[in-house]
């Protein structure tokens, strides 16, 4: 995974998880726990994933890819095709690794973030069904947020997003990287070493 994208998922939530820092650092995030809580959390009619998942239910695995692929600008990169990058599947096995208690609150995090269009932007779909355009605008509205509980779900699903895309060989060409040159590239030493003197031709005593 992107090292940048862990290194600030980790600021964001702590490593091992940290039970005091997350959503639960402020009230505001408490306040959109609990708003999760209530939301539902059922997968009716959404698609279910070709990626066998072991954390995410199919909702959060939606929620997550479509997320990303806004997020990045990677219009039509993510997913689970031949020649797409499945976020959602490659961050999969990694969240198994994160506390009971953290665990829980990303997933009441995306929860909220889905069914959040009708508290936030007053919209009647939730994020997955809006069109790219109310997507980016209702990203925009976190990002911009007031809440700094908002603003730490932007950058938690941001850096979730950048972890996942940027890890795989297709998502390189993007930052203009060709791939690591260990033994792939032939590596030429740029220094010439002198051969070795006697001191007492330098004029060095022993």
């Amino acid at each position: 995974m992107r090292a940048d994208a862990v290194a600030e998922i980790q600021a964001l939530i702590g490593v091992p998880i940290d039970r005091r820092r997350f959503l639960k650092g402020s009230a505001a995030g408490l306040v959109l726990l609990g708003a999760g809580s209530l939301l539902p959390s059922g997968c009716t009619a959404y698609p279910k994933p070709k990626t066998p998942l072991q954390f995410f239910s199919a909702k959060e695995y939606a929620v997550v890819n479509a997320a990303a692929e806004r997020l990045l600008g990677a219009t039509g990169q993510v997913g689970a095709g031949e020649e797409q990058i499945d976020i959602a599947g490659r961050l999969d096995a990694w969240l198994l690794t994160w506390d009971l208690d953290a665990q829980q609150q990303l997933r009441l995090m995306l929860r909220v973030f889905e069914h959040g269009t009708s508290l936030f932007d007053l919209q009647r779909k939730r994020f997955t069904r809006l069109s790219a355009l109310d997507q980016d605008r209702y990203l925009d509205g976190w990002m911009r947020s007031t809440l700094g509980a908002r603003r730490t779900v932007f950058r938690a699903l941001k850096a979730l997003a950048s972890a996942g895309f940027y890890g795989a060989a297709p998502a390189w060409a993007n930052i203009g990287y060709d791939g690591p040159w260990l033994g792939r590239v032939e590596a030429t030493a740029l220094l010439e070493h002198e051969a070795a003197v006697p001191l007492a031709k330098l004029g060095v005593s022993s």
